[in-house]
């Protein structure tokens, strides 16, 4: 395969035949762990594939392993944007199948890639309350409409950004591995998305058709017991009578054990406790636990409510939309005051994503209070 790029300086490096998908194998083979063999068939190390893909690295940029801080800066300055238009489509690749590895994802996200050919836009299939959330850095936009059948949507979206510059340095002087600046990169929009998700699963409360029957504010004990189950069973009935899940953080479902009288906790709900600190399930409900994220760069809060738990019908109801433009773009960032003359450039690497919070069944929220 040989790829065309951007620069004919590029086209140059990469020239010979299959060069570029044998670079490409090989970085895909490192990040992900598998087994790496050089031209010869013969098993090499990831010391060894490192170093293969570094002299590629080096290739690009026009400079050694013997290169001083200067020469690398001035390589970077000339041919930075060349090394990431080389390396894109493996920070495309980690960071959409990063974004699917939770359960959470699996259950309730229903995603699309435009880069695969997907279509920005859904449908409705019944008439339903629709609440989207406009979601642009960390503010949520929230917008309330009301949808019939067969009208359709679109998830807004945005631009997230994440900088990078001091990682490739350390890596060019084969200090970190190839897998930490592009593991970083990749990280930290799979955390940015996932943060914004578990807060809109929780928010999702606020969109309730019928406040008065299906949210409740009470303690959550054993006298109100009878109006836990009450809500339960009216988001069953709701839905045609189908199974529920109760979702929540691992502290709020940890407030169920109040309501577990010994008479029917099983031996393996009692295990379910000492091993997770809250129940598997309540009298054959389903427990979902929503992870607990803190903001960014502030461990004093936190993003998802502790004091909620919903209760959602086992439905196909991926009600979290998500829109991925699917497309990494790199580019040259601005020096922050302070910053020395003679420090590495830094990068922003883009990506266009949206998220979007369809409500199409009967739902419930408790709120615990006490």
């Amino acid at each position: 395969m040989v790829k065309v790029f951007s620069t004919e300086y590029l086209n140059s490096v990469f020239s010979a035949e299959d060069k570029y998908e044998g670079f490409i194998n090989l970085a895909f083979d490192l990040l992900n762990g598998r087994e790496m063999y050089d031209e010869d068939g013969r098993e090499i190390s990831p010391a060894a594939a490192n170093d293969k893909i570094r002299k590629v690295v080096f290739e690009v940029l026009g400079i050694d392993k013997n290169s001083t801080k200067k020469e690398r800066k001035r390589a970077m300055k000339r041919h930075g944007l060349e090394l990431f238009e080389v390396i894109e489509e493996i920070i495309d690749v980690k960071i959409s199948t990063g974004f699917h590895d939770t359960e959470i994802w699996n259950r309730f996200v229903d995603s699309r890639n435009l880069k695969d050919g997907d279509s920005q836009e859904f449908w409705t299939d019944d008439k339903t309350i629709l609440a989207t959330a406009k979601v642009s850095g960390d503010h949520h936009d929230l917008i309330i409409q009301r949808l019939g059948e067969g009208e359709s949507y679109t998830v807004s979206t945005s631009t997230y950004a994440v900088k990078i510059g001091t990682d490739i340095d350390l890596f060019l002087t084969g200090r970190i591995d190839w897998n930490k600046p592009v593991d970083k990169i990749s990280q930290a929009f799979v955390a940015q998305i996932q943060n914004e998700i578990y807060a809109e699963i929780m928010n999702v409360g606020t969109k309730i058709p019928v406040p008065s029957q299906f949210a409740k504010t009470m303690e959550l004990n054993a006298t109100n017991k009878d109006a836990f189950d009450t809500l339960i069973e009216d988001v069953a009935t709701a839905n045609d009578n189908v199974p529920v899940y109760i979702m929540g953080t691992k502290t709020a479902l940890k407030k169920l054990n109040k309501l577990a009288d010994v008479d029917w906790i099983t031996d393996g709900m009692k295990d379910d406790v000492a091993t997770m600190g809250r129940l598997g399930s309540y009298e054959g409900v389903t427990l979902v636990e929503i992870p607990q994220r803190f903001a960014l760069n502030d461990t004093s809060k936190k993003l998802v409510d502790s004091t909620k738990l919903l209760i959602m019908p086992q439905v196909d109801n991926k009600f979290i939309k998500f829109v991925d433009v699917g497309e990494t773009e790199i580019v040259e960032a601005g020096q922050n005051k302070g910053d020395k003359m003679d420090d590495i450039m830094t990068y922003e690497v883009q990506r266009t994503m949206g998220i979007g919070v369809q409500c199409g069944r009967y739902f419930g929220v408790w709120t615990i209070s006490g």
